[in-house]
């Protein structure tokens, strides 16, 4: 009886213990998966694939960055002070389209829909199968289920950061919106970074023959991923949609040439764009045909990476309405951009890289 009586106590025990420390990160709610911040504790984004759903959910906001790295050098503030918004960033480096998706739902989760959503469209996003992911999407934040959610009430790394964020608030610690994710100022750009990250995909490809391209194959994908965006932009008429194609370097070019590719890829952008277009909510913005930028391997970190005084380039952009993609002009910027690349001069960018 006294063994039976002990065992209960210790069950009960580590019962007590078990709600004490759910209802703590509940309360307290690093990755804002509940609710708000509560406490007065500020806003800390430092783990874009594990708080973006929560802060799609939850935070304040009314127009949203959604994208990958390119669009992480993107402030905050430039929207808010320039534009009057109130932006909040949900990005993450390497977000396939199945990853859009699920940040998209969980903003249209909301009582009230977004005024503007600023998002990024790149290569891989439209040629390679959504589901192939470059890092896993913790589905137990994103499924709305509370009995999946053990790995997030009882993880040790969470009550960390809770603590952490308890430690922020009692310091006085600003929230980090504006600056959430951003990473250019922690890189070296340069024209021998640039070519050092290329030159063995360049010498591996002109070691071998182009193969052959599968068109189909590669728009039935594209078409597979823009379905993953193009319901909530028309079932979302309220939002206004600001979507662009970042600038590649003339590295990314050449390697388009070299494996035969240039004319399809191309043919993606052009045949993507025109879909958005049909939209009237939605504003395409096409910076790939951009030689001043392009060809000056000095801003850029690999082949697609760039400055991030490139991305208040691109803001400007987009507050200004230039580089603004019609009906009209669609062919002109894909036939400039195929033309630009298949005449390009590539050796005058490798005649002084020392491997």
């Amino acid at each position: 009886m006294g063994d039976k009586k002990a065992f209960l106590c210790l069950l009960g025990y580590l019962f007590g213990v078990g709600i004490v420390i759910a209802s703590f990160v509940f309360c307290v709610d690093p990755f804002y998966h509940y609710h708000d911040v509560w406490f007065g504790l500020p806003v800390v984004l430092e783990n874009a694939v594990y708080q973006t759903a929560g802060a799609a959910s939850h935070l304040q906001y009314d127009s949203a960055i959604v994208g990958t790295s390119m669009t992480e050098n993107l402030r905050t503030s430039w929207f808010d002070d320039e534009l009057g918004w109130n932006t909040m960033k949900l990005s993450y480096s390497g977000a396939r389209t199945d990853d859009l998706r699920a940040i998209l739902e969980q903003i249209y989760s909301r009582d009230v829909p977004p005024a503007h959503i600023v998002l990024d469209l790149n290569d891989y996003q439209l040629t390679v199968p959504s589901w192939t992911a470059y890092v896993e999407r913790p589905e137990y934040l994103y499924d709305g289920n509370i009995l999946t959610d053990a790995p997030y009430l009882y993880n040790y790394d969470i009550i960390m950061l809770a603590m952490d964020r308890i430690v922020d608030g009692v310091s006085g610690r600003e929230s980090n919106i504006d600056n959430a994710y951003v990473w250019g100022n922690d890189k070296s750009f340069g024209s021998d970074i640039a070519l050092k990250d290329a030159s063995s995909t360049r010498e591996q490809l002109l070691k071998t023959d182009p193969e052959p391209v599968d068109w189909e194959g590669m728009l039935q994908c594209c078409d597979e991923n823009l379905n993953n965006i193009l319901p909530y932009i028309e079932l979302h008429p309220e939002t206004q949609f600001f979507i662009y194609y970042p600038p590649y370097s003339m590295l990314y070019w050449e390697q388009k040439v070299l494996q035969g590719s240039l004319w399809e890829i191309l043919e993606i952008y052009r045949h993507s764009i025109g879909c958005l277009l049909q939209y009237e909510n939605v504003n395409v913005y096409y910076f790939q045909y951009e030689p001043e930028i392009i060809s000056n391997l000095d801003n850029y970190l690999d082949v697609a990476h760039h400055r991030p005084e490139y991305n208040r380039y691109i803001f400007e952009c987009i507050r200004d309405g230039r580089n603004l993609v019609t009906e009209e002009n669609l062919q002109l910027y894909i036939d400039s951009m195929y033309e630009y690349a298949k005449n390009y001069d590539y050796d005058t960018l490798w005649k002084d890289f020392t491997p």
